[in-house]
């Protein structure tokens, strides 16, 4: 569909600019000054090209287009046509973070670039062992009982310990998030089968974030059942989470991945659903057993009744579907108060702990 969409509505627009297809949605267009400038041709694109419907097969789906841009003569700084495709590529993740149909790169990207590749290089040259795990427990909020622990990727460099938030961005860029995803998930689960059932009983769980990139990987299912396995731990006890704003379509790798895991056994978790009600779509047509409330949402419930009415319909939505609902983000006795008023079946924040290596959080 997407390739139809970009032969019928996108190359009549600029027919001298050049398209490579770089995945599964994702095109390179270098436009032709013959065509005009940039600027016309995303004009041109938002007339033409929002919520277009595009049939195959006698099925219609609307796509629409986000765009990132890199104009060389409005970028100084660029020397090379590397330096423009990044400065696109930068435009384009802030457009998506930022559900913009478009945002065109200025003065400011390319340090961002170059300082997003220093990254990408020292991961590249980083040892498994440089990435650990840390653990946060999953409590039940009425009595406090860790009930599974949600393992967070943490990288120990140069006498500093990352967050995701300071390196993921670039290994998802350049493909590393693989291996050390991979290297992620085997520590977790061997977590699992020693000291977390060890310190918390054969029922515990671990949780694993994966990010879309990760799902696409063509043995992921495979990988995770041979650990699973080699581990002699219980499928469900692997709780895999993939958050809301990770686009997974149906029929996509991704999808057939989540579908793949849960026939696995594995327990399906839907992390940060936030306001409204976008990952309705996820427990309606994939194999959903969990959904975890943004922190965002869970941090009103206190004095905000609209949030408060959001997070009450989400309950309610979750708990007719079957599903279990977990709030995230619980800090204070007046949060975990409204938590359990609005019956949620777990719950996760630092009230209870803040994430920490394995060998502080399962010491007794």
């Amino acid at each position: 569909m997407a390739e139809r969409f970009v032969e019928r509505v996108l190359k009549p627009l600029s027919p001298n600019s050049r398209f490579e297809r770089r995945s599964d949605l994702e095109w390179l267009i270098s436009v032709s000054a013959v065509d005009g400038t940039p600027d016309a041709f995303v004009t041109a694109s938002r007339v033409r090209s929002g919520a277009h419907p595009v049939d195959v097969d006698g099925q219609t789906t609307f796509l629409d287009v986000c765009m990132g841009v890199a104009a060389r003569d409005q970028l100084p700084e660029v020397t090379d046509r590397v330096d423009l495709v990044q400065c696109a590529d930068a435009a384009l993740c802030m457009a998506l973070i930022r559900q913009h149909h478009v945002v065109f790169a200025d003065a400011e990207t390319l340090p961002l670039v170059r300082e997003h590749v220093e990254i990408g290089n020292r991961l590249a040259e980083a040892k498994p062992e440089d990435f650990r795990l840390h653990y946060q427990a999953i409590v039940r909020p009425d009595d406090r009982k860790p009930v599974g622990f949600e393992s967070l990727l943490r990288w120990y460099v140069d006498s500093e310990v990352l967050t995701p938030q300071n390196f993921l961005s670039a290994a998802q860029a350049t493909s590393l998030i693989v291996p050390i995803g991979q290297h992620a998930i085997g520590t977790a689960i061997r977590t699992l089968a020693g000291e977390i059932t060890t310190a918390f009983g054969d029922d515990a769980f671990v949780s694993i974030n994966l990010s879309a990139q990760q799902l696409w990987a063509d043995d992921i299912v495979t990988h995770i059942g041979e650990l699973i396995a080699a581990n002699s731990v219980t499928p469900q006890r692997v709780w895999i989470e993939v958050r809301e704003d990770e686009v997974i379509r149906l029929g996509s790798a991704a999808a057939r991945a989540i579908e793949g895991l849960d026939e696995l056994g594995c327990t399906i978790c839907i992390d940060d659903l936030g306001a409204g009600y976008s990952a309705l779509r996820y427990v309606r047509d994939l194999p959903v057993d969990v959904v975890k409330v943004d922190r965002s949402l869970i941090s009103g419930v206190v004095d905000d009744a609209s949030d408060r009415a959001v997070v009450r319909a989400i309950c309610d939505m979750a708990r007719a579907s079957g599903m279990t609902t977990l709030a995230e983000g619980v800090e204070t006795e007046e949060m975990l108060s409204s938590v359990v008023e609005l019956g949620f079946d777990l719950a996760q924040g630092y009230l209870f702990g803040r994430p920490e290596p394995a060998s502080s959080v399962f010491t007794r």
